[in-house]
């Protein structure tokens, strides 16, 4: 692609990434604890999320005429990649530690080797290369924290598993999609759309699982919440997607083997 940003900022915005996507997890994790329920807690960091790229949007105002498959990637965004996963961690998280959380995340590079190769195989073909570099880097995630005691054999976590496993794949789907049609997509476009999409499907969701909010607005959650809604919905995301016009899906998710670091020594 013409215009390719210096190696070094591409370095430097995958890095703050892993920073960002590692500490959401803790940050997630608080949000539980502070007493609010899963679903209004992804409502809630998601419509901070939209306000900021409303506001973003207003004051860069930039031209808005997306095509009929544009707008099919910003749908496909906004309900999976931002409500139905964020519903399934945030739920998962109740069972887990936050550290425990991002390790099984880490099958998120071996679901975008698989579903990659399906529906993109020309430009993300299946190699025994990416197959071993995967299972090796997520043996060794594995490895590394089950003999530092993070990881706990025989403790019955058995939902919070499947539904942190499932956020993978609701995850993994809607970024080989984009990457196959997103080309000239705006990523600021794209998340606010996608945003607002959110906030519409997980507001009336949590009225209708959870009813209204009764928990209270302590400071904490209050941090918590401006932390993910502002750097790990906003920021994370939007360089996520700058980064996927220029690198491959499965070079970006490999983030997923060292946010553990950050989620557990942060939690």
């Amino acid at each position: 692609m013409s215009n390719r940003p210096a190696k070094i900022l591409l370095y430097l915005a995958f890095m703050v990434n892993v920073f960002l996507f590692g500490s959401s997890w803790m940050f997630n994790k608080m949000v539980l604890q502070e007493g609010a329920s899963p679903i209004w807690g992804a409502a809630i960091r998601q419509s901070i999320a939209a306000v900021v790229f409303l506001i973003v949007y207003a004051i860069r105002r930039p031209s808005f005429k997306l095509s009929k498959r544009q707008w099919i990637l910003v749908f496909l965004y906004g309900i999976f990649m931002l409500s139905l996963a964020h519903i399934f961690v945030f739920i998962g998280q109740k069972h887990l530690y936050s550290g425990l959380s991002s390790i099984i995340f880490s099958f998120f590079p071996l679901a975008i080797v698989v579903i990659s190769a399906i529906l993109i195989p020309e430009k993300e073909p299946l190699t025994v290369r990416k197959i071993l570099g995967a299972l090796i880097g997520l043996i060794g995630i594995v490895i590394l924290f089950y003999t530092k005691g993070i990881i706990e054999p025989g403790t019955s976590i058995t939902l919070g598993v499947v539904l942190i496993v499932l956020s993978v794949f609701v995850n993994a789907f809607p970024n080989v999609i984009i990457k196959r049609d997103g080309a000239g997509l705006d990523p600021l476009i794209m998340n606010t759309g996608g945003m607002l999409i959110a906030s519409l499907i997980l507001i009336p969701t949590a009225f209708i699982f959870e009813g209204v909010p009764t928990f209270a607005l302590t400071k904490r959650l209050i941090f918590a919440e401006l932390y993910l809604g502002i750097f790990c919905s906003s920021i994370a995301f939007f360089l996520y997607f700058w980064m996927l016009r220029y690198v491959s899906v499965f070079k970006l998710s490999l983030a997923a083997y060292m946010t553990p670091l950050v989620a557990v020594f942060l939690g």
